[in-house]
This record gives structure tokens, sequence and C-alpha cells, in this order.
């Protein structure tokens, strides 16, 4: 068996055959592919229609919202690949190298540049990112993200290991079998971190309105035309432009890019702070998180440990205690906070040599809770006292302890399965010491003070766990040891009794978890190692410690590239502002297009003149919606999401939409009985619906701070200034109303105002239930 890897010459060779892992699947689009998805939007296919239409009738100073979907698209390119970058870029920083052996020498590589042949080294925690083959050792896996399956799987020499699958336990060495498209989770066509897609109610209402919209636009643009052709005097020019002025509002281009830039501006705050998104809408789900999950190591406390205290029993030496652990400890290969301590404090100079003859190891895993070694003349186990004694030691619950154990005449069996018999020699303890992070408790009155529940799940004994989480401010430390609990167990049950449980496994961790998502609560969990992943996958939000294993950062949304868990309550700070920003943004860009979808069909079935201008919506778009609705979304807001992002953007859009609508169709009847000329006609139009939405950005603006002062201010001064300043009411085509025609424009918007709080009270009535019916009936 050839244990030193391939040559220089070997790799080389494999990789001009293109035999390297280079073609991987590759985490976010290319450039090329975000420039053609956003130049090649169904969108910007109706502006170019649009505009052909605008040039055959040769009324060019129209074509001005062409300038807009160009800018528009731009922007939104711009921010992607921004983004793109940004991600791609800390992902580098995040992905663990896996370790090749090359020349009979240990290097760390980037996947890409692992090649078929090339001999890896795994060990606890490492995601398996290719296939390959076991040469030499044992480990135990966990292949669940494919199988489904939960239980840890025994590799030994000649056994296949799948790619998407992670070590659990143990260190070996294996061959690459395949590279790039040829692994087998590739083959499935998954991601290699398989990420769940994310729970976005922000997604699905814009793809919705996307959707329907999209499919609507020709049609209606179609029947809107003839039917501008079928008013009386009505000339080609104006048919085609108020054709045009319809389909601009109801093309909601603005709410796409304003979403977009929000969240890929988010991604890159949040990379100046190290934390890496890896999925844009988590962003979303970090608004909504009411309950986060922690583990006290790397939370609470630093993650790194101290030992204490070597306690032997009576019978035992010092000596002896301290022997079997470094036995123990030169033959499991764990690498976490715990052997790190007793290695420091026991292996600092010369290498261990057992004296006597190991048959067998057994190394740690999340689910035993122990690790241990079998030689010819006897079986050593050290690891949590709950699982390998019955005898208590009454030390302060401050300290991490382990017991270290003995059996005589231990019978060999397969590698990490071995069962443990009862009475055991206990030849003594050892007593380890967590190190408080300095600004935990100011992190837990963060998470208190914004409504946040704060849950602890650890595999540490429960005094020791209850008293750190007193030390750090946790309010409530009522707690339970799950290894205490025998038969079934009703998790729903325990989340609600309960606020920290201890001594839970891998499987139990995802349990609690579901649990408390079935209560209706919004789940942040955090995690390390391959123990959270399970959990990590079913919380609605996971967030992993950049120091923490492989395995774990890919199966996170989030990860703390600097380990710094003072980073997540900026973390949901900004979540909670893009989306709270969002939310009130949205409700200006859909009201638009709800009164435009809504007066396109009216103004089909009726034979009146259209009231609006393109040259006019593009002044309103501006003004009353893509202005307010850019600053507004850049302010400071922190209130949690409470699920009812949907209820919130239609209580304000749909009574502005219906308002608008049923105003206009008023004003048109009376334009056409009174003969408004066509300047009358769109200055009035242009007056009212300006009224009306700056009625909605005083609603949503409110409370009233300087900025909002000042925005609003800003807005009346551009619509004012179109009208009142000769060369810009001569560019879009308004003129100064006479005195009987203002006293319908403000009659118009006395009635609009009465229209709007009516329809506001019933929609707050209606919107609930319709929201409930269309979530019934999906």
């Amino acid at each position: 068996m050839n244990l030193t890897g391939l040559t220089s010459k070997q790799v080389q060779e494999r990789i001009k055959r293109g035999r390297v892992n280079s073609s991987s699947h590759k985490n976010t689009n290319s450039i090329g592919k975000i420039i053609f998805r956003n130049a090649f939007s169904i969108f910007n296919l109706v502006n170019l229609i649009l505009a052909l239409m605008i040039i055959s009738v040769g009324a060019y100073k129209n074509l001005l919202f062409v300038i807009i979907a160009i800018a528009n698209t731009l922007i939104s390119i711009v921010n992607e690949i921004r983004a793109k970058k940004t991600v791609d870029k800390m992902r580098l920083l995040a992905e663990q190298k896996p370790t090749v052996i090359r020349d009979g020498k240990h290097y760390q590589i980037p996947q890409d540049q692992i090649v078929d042949g090339d001999l890896l080294v795994l060990s606890l925690g490492d995601q398996i990112v290719v296939d390959a083959r076991v040469e030499d050792g044992s480990i135990e896996v966990n292949e669940s993200f494919i199988t489904g399956e939960q239980d840890s799987i025994v590799k030994k020499a000649g056994d296949k290991l799948i790619s998407g699958s992670f070590v659990v336990s143990g260190t070996c060495k294996a061959t690459v079998t395949a590279v790039g498209e040829e692994n087998f989770i590739n083959k499935l066509e998954s991601n290699a971190h398989t990420i769940k897609t994310a729970d976005s109610k922000l997604f699905r209402l814009i793809n919705n309105i996307v959707k329907y919209i999209s499919f609507t636009l020709i049609p209606i643009g179609i029947l809107l035309l003839w039917a501008r052709f079928r008013v009386d005097g009505t000339s080609t020019e104006v048919a085609v432009t108020s054709t045009v002025a319809g389909l601009i509002s109801m093309i909601p281009e603005g709410l796409v890019l304003l979403t977009s830039s929000v969240l890929a501006l988010a991604t890159i705050r949040l990379s100046q702070k190290k934390v890496l998104v890896q999925d844009l809408y988590s962003i979303e789900t970090l608004a909504r998180v009411d309950t986060i999950c922690l583990d006290k190591t790397g939370t609470l406390t630093t993650g790194r440990m101290k030992v204490k205290e070597f306690i032997s029993t009576e019978g035992q030496t010092q000596n002896t205690l301290e022997n079997v652990i470094k036995l123990i400890l030169s033959q499991t290969e764990a690498d976490n906070a715990t052997s790190t301590a007793l290695k420091q404090k026991l292996l600092k100079r010369a290498k261990f040599e057992p004296r006597e003859q190991i048959i067998e190891v057994v190394p740690f895993s999340s689910d035993r809770k122990y690790s241990g070694v079998v030689t010819n003349k006897a079986a050593y186990f050290m690891g949590a006292p709950e699982y390998l004694t019955d005898k208590k030691l009454d030390v302060s619950g401050d300290f991490r302890t382990l017991a270290v154990v003995k059996f005589k005449n231990w019978p060999s069996t397969e590698s990490g399965k071995t069962p443990l018999k009862s009475n055991p020699e206990l030849l003594g303890y050892v007593l380890l010491e967590d190190e408080l992070r300095k600004d935990a408790r100011e992190i837990i009155n963060y998470f208190y003070e914004n409504n946040v529940d704060v849950k602890i799940i650890s595999g540490d004994n429960l005094k020791t766990v209850q008293n750190i989480a007193s030390k750090t401010g946790v309010k409530d430390t009522s707690g339970i040891d799950l290894s205490a609990i025998r038969g079934e167990i009703d998790y729903e049950k325990l989340t609600k009794d309960y606020n920290i449980f201890t001594r839970v496994k891998p499987a139990q961790k995802k349990s609690l978890i579901l649990a408390l998502k079935k209560q209706g609560r919004t789940v942040a969990m955090t995690g390390d190692g391959v123990n959270d992943i399970l959990a990590m996958k079913e919380a609605d939000c996971s967030i992993a410690i950049g120091e923490g294993s492989d395995a774990a950062r890919r199966s996170s949304k989030l990860v703390l590239l600097d380990s710094d868990f003072a980073a997540v309550p900026s973390i949901i700070t900004e979540g909670r502002q893009s989306i709270n920003n969002l939310e009130r943004s949205a409700a200006l860009f859909l009201s638009k297009n709800i009164y435009a979808a809504i007066l396109a069909v009216l103004f089909i079935i009726i034979p009146l003149e259209y009231p609006y201008a393109p040259l006019e919506m593009s002044l309103l778009n501006f003004a009353c919606i893509g202005l307010p609705g850019v600053v507004l979304a850049l302010e400071p807001n922190i209130e949690r999401i409470k699920n009812k992002f949907a209820k919130n953007i239609l209580s304000f859009s749909v009574p502005t939409g219906i308002t608008v609508a049923i105003t206009m169709l008023v004003f048109s009847i009376i334009a056409t009985n009174i003969g408004y000329n066509r300047a009358e006609l769109i200055t009035t139009s242009a007056i009212v619906t300006f009224a009306i939405d700056f009625l909605l950005i005083y609603s949503i603006s409110r409370p009233l701070n300087l900025l909002r002062t000042i925005l609003l201010t800003l807005i009346i001064g551009i619509i004012s200034s179109a009208i009142l300043f000769p060369f810009a009411r001569s560019f879009l085509d308004f003129t100064l109303l006479t005195t009987d025609k203002l006293i319908i424009a403000a009659a118009l918007i006395i009635v609009s105002y009465i229209v709007f709080l009516l329809t506001r009270l019933l929609m707050r009535t209606l919107i609930p239930k319709i929201l409930q019916s269309a979530k019934n009936n999906i």
C-alpha cells in the first residue's frame, strides 16, 4: 500500500489530462450570467417594445422611461457583481483546505486542486468533498445529507467514501476516486454543502408579483391600445403614449431592483464585519428570528479551556491517572478544546510511548461522548461521567468534568461500536475550566432587549452550563439533562418547560429545533462542530463559527469568519433594518402596480381617454416611489419582523392602489363630460395621484424625524417645480389649471383621502382573511 501519495510529476500529468477537481460546482453565478440575466429580463424586453412604440409615433421625449430602465439594470448588475465578488472572496477565506499527501509530505490545498488519485487525510469535522476509498485507518461518517439516515457508519480500509458526507469520528487516509462532475454529489445535481432553500416570504411575494404581471402585460397592452383607438378623436400618438404610460406603471422592475440592491448591500456590509452570507434571503430570516439556540462553547465562552485539577480516586495514584490520559491522548486525534488543553498540560515535551500493545482505538464522537483505547491488558476510556460511571463527584458546577475508567480483559470489537460494561474501575477525574467571553453578558442582554429568546443546547454537564449561563446574564436557567431521560422524549413539552438542555446528542439537537419551530418560532442556531449539523440544517437560520468544522460551515447560511460571536447582534440588526425598510418601500412600488393594473383593465372596458402620459409617470415614479423608496430603505430600523410581511405591505399598497384607480376613473368621466384638453387631463391626474401617493408616503414615514421631514419637503418641491416652472411645465406637457379646474382637483383629493381611509379600514379586516385562505389552499 502506497501511503506517500502521488509524486509531483504524477500530479502534473493528471492536471494536463483534466483529471482535476476544477469542474466541481461553483457557489455563485458567473459575472456573465449576472449580466445576461439582468440585461435580458422580461421587463427589459417589454421596455424595448414600448420604446419602439414611442419611436414609431415620433414622441421621443417620452423615452425617458428607457433611460430609467437602463439605469435600473446597470445598478442591479453592479450591486450583484459587488456582492458576488465579496461572497466569493470570503468563501475562499472560509473554505477549509483539504490535506493531501504528495511526495510523502502533507499539504493543504484548495479543493479545486485535488487530482484523481490524490491521497487525502481525513479527520473529525472534515467534509468529504470528493468520492474516495479508505486506504488506512478508520473513521465514522454521517451520510444523512445523501441517505437521510442519521446513524454514523464505520468506514475501514477498502470502503468507499461518498462526497457530501462528513467525518464524525476518527482519522484515515483515503485515495480520491472521482473528481469534478464525476463525484456522486455532483451527479445528483446538488450543492456540495446542501443548504436548504430559504423560507422567504419576501422571495415568494416578489416572484408571484413578477410571474402574474409577466403573464398579463402583453395581452393587456394589446387590448389597452385597441381601447384607446375606440375613443373618439384620439390620435395615434396619444393612443400609443397613453398605452405605454399604462404599461410602464405595471412593470415592477423598481421593486425587484430595490430588493436585490438592499440584500446585496446588506451582504457587503456584513462582510465588513467578517460575516459570510451564503444564502442571500437568509437576511430576511434574520429579521424574523425570535429564538436563538446557543452552545455555550464559542458563544458564552471563548472555546478555550485549561486544566484545573486531576483528581485520582482512592487506591489510585496521580501518576497512574495521568499516564492513562496520556495513553488515550496519544492514540486519539480529536482536535478540540478539551484535548488541546490536556495535551498542553501533559504532552508538552517528549512524545508519549505506550507500554502496552494497542489493539483498538475508539475515537471520540458526539453520540458516545467518550474516547478510549483497547490494549492487550485492558481498555481505558475518558469522557462524560454520566456515560462511563454511576459514581458521582461533588465539585463546583463551574468546571467541566471528565471521568477516566479502566476495564480489565476487554474484548476487541468493531471500532467505534464498543458497548461499555457496567462497574468499571474508576481511576479518577479531570476538572477543566471554561474561559468566559468578556462581552457575553452584553450579547445576551442585546437578545433580550430585542425580543429574542435565548435557549442553550450543550453536550456538557447541566450544573456547569447553568452556572455559566447565570454568570453571563441568561434570565431563565431552568435546565434538564437529556441523558437522564429514559424512554420516549416529548421535545415540545421540554422546550416549553426548560431553557437549558445538556448532554444532548446530535439527533436530539435536531429534535429540539423542530419542536421550537412547531410552536411557531423562528429559530436561529449557532454551531461549530459536526454534532451541530443536523440541528443547523433544520434551523430557520444557521450561523457557523469560522474556527469550527468544515462540515458545519458548509451546512450554515452564515459564517463568522473571525469566530467572533459578538458579530451576531449586528447580523440580526442588519437583517431587521433591511427587511423592515424593504417592507415600507415595497408598499410604495406595489401600490403603483396595483392601480396601474386596475386602470388598465377599466380603460379597456370603458372607452375613456387614459389620464396618464409616459413622462408624467416617470416623474411620479421618481418623486413618489423611487426617491422615498431608496431613502426609507437605508434608514436604521431594528424592530423584529413578526411574520406579517405580506400583510403589512398589502395593508398600505392595496388601499392606495384602489383609491388612485377609483379617483382616476371618476376624474376621467368628469374630464370627458366637461371637456378637458390633453394637457389639463395629465396635469390634474398628476396632482391628484401625487396627493394620494404623498398620503401613503406620510403614513409609512410616521413617526417623522428630521430625515423623513426633509424627504417629504423635497418631494413636494419636485412636483411643485414641475408644474410651476415654465421650462419643466413645457417639457412635461403640463399646464397651469384654471380656478374651476383647481377646485375640481381639490375636491378629488378630499374624496380620495376619505376613500383611502375607508379602504384601509376595510383592508385591515379582509387582507388577513384573504392571506389565510390563500395559505390554506396552497
